[in-house]
């Protein structure tokens, strides 16, 4: 062969064997491409971090090409993500909580309704409607700690009151309290029952009552009869029964520090309370809360929602959903997180007979809670809703102002609010 053929043939060869390393190349860049990091954004402390860490630890198990990064980020949360979806970069999967639907209105979430089919089976009929709007799920329950009711086993003793349970109704929880309070002189040393005005207080006496924010039409009914006459029950605990105290005899604080001293009888908060008893030096225990005219209690939770601008849509859900499985969610029950919101994972004894429970606890209480609770209304606007009942109610809290008035004043700024 020539010489100049040879060197043809050779050219040839090596540009062959050149396009043939390309496509390799570009074969493994599509591998690399499809088996991109995702990105995960939680908000929490050092045992969020960790514990979500170990869930993608073991989603990773389960799907050994899917990469999830995940990224902490400390405070100003929404306002981060949502620099992070003006400028492109949203993460894959972010933690969610009241203001879903302020995201999915935007079109910044990703419908999951398909791919839950067996949602409410999974988490309950509440949970699942608390994350959707217009019969479109957009984020997949993670957390769901219910209210329950935190006693003083002791003050109930020495009172000769027996322990709270769902079987309450509002006048034994009113008799019960009234035996619960001590006074030294004029002065209140123990009270009987303590709150504040955060939405999920004043919210659940109106559900337990009938009431609610907004009709099936998204109209707002803040005003509502049965709103007045739960507002004024939970008003004449603190003026007229005497068993609550009034805002300017408690801290900013609001029940916790009454009940960590002793001087409180009981208080509704969720599952975080444990850890912040176990060095407190008297008895206390768990319960149901009571019902009114109606079951109801409050839900504190967040769940996980996948973006829109995710160019891994179909990963990302694999990822959520195997998150909020049983299998997922056993590390929230093991490190003393929270509640699982998936209903099995709850009843799970990996939860319900928690090697770090030393109180001897009775954890049921949370997974026989999660079926009474109720969904708050988290529509787009739900900041300005709550916003509103604070500031119409605050006169009402410090007994200048009647209920009503409170509330009309409510009802006002809410309708200007959803009109907007």
């Amino acid at each position: 062969m020539k010489s100049g053929m040879k060197r043809i043939v050779t050219a040839g060869i090596a540009a062959l064997a050149s396009l043939t390393m390309i496509g390799s190349l570009a074969a493994c860049g599509s591998d690399t491409a499809a088996s991109k990091d995702l990105v995960l954004t939680i908000w929490g402390g050092d045992v969020d971090k960790t514990t979500m860490q170990q869930r993608l630890d073991l989603a990773k198990k389960k799907y050994p090409n899917i990469n999830v990064k995940l990224q902490y980020i400390a405070k100003d949360y929404d306002t981060k993500i949502q620099t992070m979806f003006s400028g492109g970069t949203a993460p894959d999967i972010l933690e969610i909580a009241e203001n879903v639907n302020a995201y999915s209105t935007r079109g910044q979430l990703a419908d999951l309704t398909s791919s839950f089919p067996d949602a409410k089976t999974e988490f309950g009929n509440a949970n699942v409607n608390a994350y959707s709007y217009d019969g479109k799920m957009y984020a997949a329950p993670d957390r769901s700690a219910p209210g329950v009711v935190y006693y003083n086993k002791d003050i109930f003793d020495k009172a000769g009151v027996e322990y709270p349970s769902e079987s309450w109704d509002w006048d034994t929880f009113l008799t019960n309290a009234q035996k619960l309070v001590k006074k030294d002189g004029d002065t209140t040393t123990q009270w009987a029952y303590c709150e504040g005005d955060w939405w999920a207080w004043y919210m659940t006496w109106m559900y337990q009552n009938g009431g609610r924010l907004l009709d099936d039409n998204g109209k707002a009914t803040v005003n509502s009869k049965a709103n007045v006459e739960a507002m004024q029950f939970y008003q004449d605990l603190m003026y007229k029964y005497g068993v609550m105290p009034k805002p300017e005899q408690i801290t900013d604080t609001g029940a916790d520090p009454l009940f960590h001293q002793g001087k409180l009888a009981m208080e509704v908060t969720g599952f975080w309370n444990i850890s912040a008893l176990q060095d407190v030096d008297f008895n206390w225990g768990i319960a149901p809360m009571w019902h009114g005219k109606d079951t109801a209690v409050p839900m504190f939770s967040n769940a996980l929602a996948v973006s829109s601008q995710s160019k891994h849509k179909d990963d990302a859900i694999k990822i959520v959903k195997f998150l909020t499985s049983k299998e997922g969610q056993k590390p929230i029950a093991e490190n003393a997180l929270d509640v699982p919101a998936n209903l099995e994972a709850a009843a799970d004894k990996s939860f319900t007979e928690a090697k770090w429970n030393k109180n001897g606890l009775d954890l049921s209480v949370f997974s026989k809670s999660q079926s009474m609770t109720y969904a708050p209304p988290f529509i787009p606007k739900w900041n300005q809703l709550t916003q509103a009942i604070s500031d119409g109610m605050s006169q009402t809290w410090n007994g200048k102002q009647s209920v009503k008035a409170g509330l009309d004043k409510a009802q006002k700024t809410v309708e200007t609010a959803l009109s907007e």
